[in-house]
């Protein structure tokens, strides 16, 4: 009597194994009962073994055997597409585990901005590494060119910046800290001692310049050209690394026009002052971009502890 499709499916799913269908595949690849048993890591009594239980289970016959090899039946030219697809659905599981096993344990990568790391870093980190020492984050500084390649591809499951214009998708922005332009001087500087500091007053200064290509120096270009300040002293000296600014800042000779977020570290512990004069030009929030729906708890902690920031301000 002829065995039907359900008797064949039960006997497939209750005896059959993964490596009888990986010993279907390989010897059909390679046509030999013997260059398959070398592939598969095995004798060729136990692959020769493997084949007679499949066709000991579909009672017919899979590989006919002859001088140059072995060839598939039509029975087992049926079942390879079949065999071919569990296996490529296991390694395409295994590739998902692995993938999801190293992303959970792994470090959290981040990038962030010079700007970001003032305002958002700068006050997470201390707290945060102490109270969860064993979450490990990689961190890169990022800007220009490589800040927007950093939305690209898999490199960054953080990226902290101010709001972007445009971003690929999937990446959502979550506002933490509201930024602004502020002058700055050395706490040492004759106008960080007064209530009051006028456009006169700067026009006097000496200025700290900030790169072209910043948005602080497009905010100053606005603010000379508004005040007249046609004849400033500048140090020739143009740097986008804060530690270079504070550097020339400290002795209290010069002034700069920085966001605040930059300035925010030197703020805090009083080696800069903010200048009481105001700046009218607008900056975008300073947060982070990820991606919620493929968040880890890891990341999603680390998510919760930034906003946080953004509720103590």
């Amino acid at each position: 009597m002829a065995l039907n499709a359900q008797t064949l499916l039960l006997r497939l799913t209750t005896r059959a194994r993964l490596r009888h269908m990986q010993a279907l595949v390989v010897l059909d690849d390679l046509r030999s009962m013997t260059r398959a048993a070398q592939a598969m890591g095995m004798t060729q009594p136990a692959m020769t073994q493997l084949v007679a239980e499949m066709e000991q289970l579909l009672e017919t016959r899979l590989f006919l055997r002859h001088s140059r090899g072995v060839d598939p039946t039509p029975v087992a030219e049926d079942l390879l597409p079949v065999a071919r697809r569990i296996l490529a659905a296991m390694e395409e599981g295994a590739e998902a585990i692995a993938t999801r096993i190293r992303r959970d344990s792994g470090p959290i990568r981040v990038a962030v901005t010079v700007a970001a790391v003032g305002a958002l870093l700068d006050r997470l980190l201390p707290d945060f590494s102490q109270q969860h020492p064993t979450l490990q984050l990689m961190v890169e500084t990022v800007m220009g060119l490589s800040l927007s390649a950093s939305f690209n591809g898999e490199d960054y499951d953080l990226v902290l910046c101010r709001r972007q214009r445009v971003v690929p998708e999937g990446w959502t922005f979550a506002p933490c800290y509201d930024d602004a332009p502020v002058i700055v001087a050395g706490r040492r500087h004759p106008l960080a001692g007064k209530a009051v500091v006028t456009a006169a007053d700067l026009g006097q200064c000496i200025w700290l310049q900030n790169h072209v290509a910043t948005l602080a120096r497009h905010a100053f270009d606005a603010l000379r050209e508004e005040h007249g300040w046609d004849n400033l002293r500048e140090i020739n000296m143009i740097s986008r690394i804060p530690e270079v600014m504070w550097s020339m800042l400290r002795p209290g000779t010069a002034v700069c026009l920085s966001p605040r977020s930059v300035a925010l570290p030197r703020l805090a512990d009083g080696s800069l002052v903010e200048l009481p004069f105001p700046v009218d030009a607008p900056l975008e929030p300073m947060g982070f971009y990820w991606k919620p729906a493929d968040a880890t708890p890891s990341l999603k902690l680390v998510a919760q502890n930034l906003l946080a920031l953004r509720d103590a301000s």
